[in-house]
């Protein structure tokens, strides 16, 4: 596979210091209000991703159940991320985003009130995560498509390094202690209703920042950009090959984890709600240090040769995991294995953000989310079976 030239490993630098600025992006208010909002939620959704698999397990104690509910998010996201990603490079990509943020908010509240009043079924959870999916068919390629449109080239790679920190640290660290904390105190319906809130925030930050254009140039035909879109890809080597790379990885690796992980505390640990919050929040640990890592570093020269490293590394330590004969060892390959997915998830998105072109981006960032993710309902599924 090609590799292509080192462009977009350059950072402002303070005078006298050579040393990456890992907050540069923070120094433009969109980003900071953008970037402020997707932490908070990103808390809530750490929130929720304890919630959800302790919830389903009450009502139906069924590993292949839960695996059915956590693959409802994941198939209408896959049908409708190229729909997605061709409104993108139509509409404001600000705009799309604080409309998902909204929705999901709406929808997480309800089941929260349901589950509050005793009344939630498993039809409920499973009707929430679909409409997740659905929201995050248009969230994502606009969060990817948006950056360009709001930061200098240059800072690109920050924004990314601080993404990446947020989710680590909120998603995967702060997000699950709280939430093994709250539905272990007090129930689930507390850790839906929170992250209900969460999507409130984020949706206000949103609306708050300036108006982004809406993209330059006539819109194409819906299923006329699908068709551009999915053309330009399979054009680059470097992005396509890259792209169903990740998707196998996830199939046989990173999805399964969503129904192994409770399952490993649950069913041959013996441990409860807090110690699957320490699990997840080991991944965001792992997550924060490399996000400041790469952050203060200069990019490497073969880019794609270490995003690939990267995620080689991940599946390696989730092999760990799987073998890990004590709770404290599986925390720390858990950590490991997230340090690997960040390592190349940070070089990742601002080496596309740089290389497509704008008026493709939207559509190549959806291109590149629904092949990564296109077999992760069969990978859910057949973990849950296993």
């Amino acid at each position: 596979m090609p590799l292509i030239p080192n462009h977009a490993g350059r950072r402002q630098e303070m005078p006298g210091d050579r040393r990456p600025r890992v907050t540069g992006a923070l120094r433009h208010r969109d980003f900071a209000l953008l970037w402020a909002g997707q932490t908070v939620s990103l808390a809530g959704n750490g929130v929720f991703t304890v919630a959800l698999p302790l919830e389903v397990l009450r009502l139906t104690g069924s590993p292949l159940e839960l695996a059915l509910i956590v693959s409802a998010r994941t198939v209408p996201a896959v049908l409708l991320l190229l729909v997605g990603g061709t409104v993108v490079d139509r509409m404001s990509r600000r705009l799309v985003m604080l409309v998902s943020d909204s929705v999901c908010g709406v929808c997480v509240g309800a089941v929260a009130i349901l589950i509050a009043a005793g009344r939630a079924g498993l039809w409920d959870l499973a009707a929430l995560t679909a409409a997740f999916g659905v929201a995050s068919a248009f969230f994502k390629p606009a969060a990817t498509a948006i950056m360009p449109d709001i930061l200098p080239p240059e800072l690109l790679v920050s924004a990314s390094s601080l993404s990446s920190l947020s989710q680590s640290l909120a998603q995967f660290l702060l997000g699950p202690l709280a939430g093994g904390i709250i539905v272990a105190a007090t129930g689930p319906a507390w850790g839906f209703g929170l992250d209900a809130a969460s999507f409130a925030v984020s949706a206000g930050c949103l609306a708050v920042m300036h108006p982004v254009p809406r993209p330059a140039g006539r819109p194409s035909p819906v299923l006329e950009g699908i068709a551009e879109g999915l053309r330009y890809c399979r054009s680059q080597p470097w992005l396509w090959w890259s792209m169903i790379a990740v998707g196998i990885g996830n199939l046989a690796c990173i999805v399964p984890l969503a129904i192994f992980q409770p399952l490993l505390v649950r069913q041959v640990f013996h441990a409860g709600p807090a110690a699957l919050g320490l699990m997840y929040a080991a991944c965001g640990a792992g997550g924060v240090l490399t996000s400041l890592y790469v952050g203060r570093r200069p990019a490497p020269r073969r880019r794609v040769a270490a995003i690939w490293a990267g995620w080689s590394g991940a599946g390696l330590a989730a092999v760990g995991l799987g073998l890990a004969p004590w709770l404290w060892l599986a925390v720390v390959f858990a950590g490991l294995t997230w340090s690997g997915v960040t390592y190349g998830n940070v070089l990742w998105f601002p080496l596309m953000q740089e290389k497509v072109p704008a008026k493709l981006l939207g559509r190549a960032s959806a291109v590149d989310w629904m092949l990564s993710l296109a077999l992760a309902p069969a990978g859910t599924v057949v973990g849950g079976a296993v």
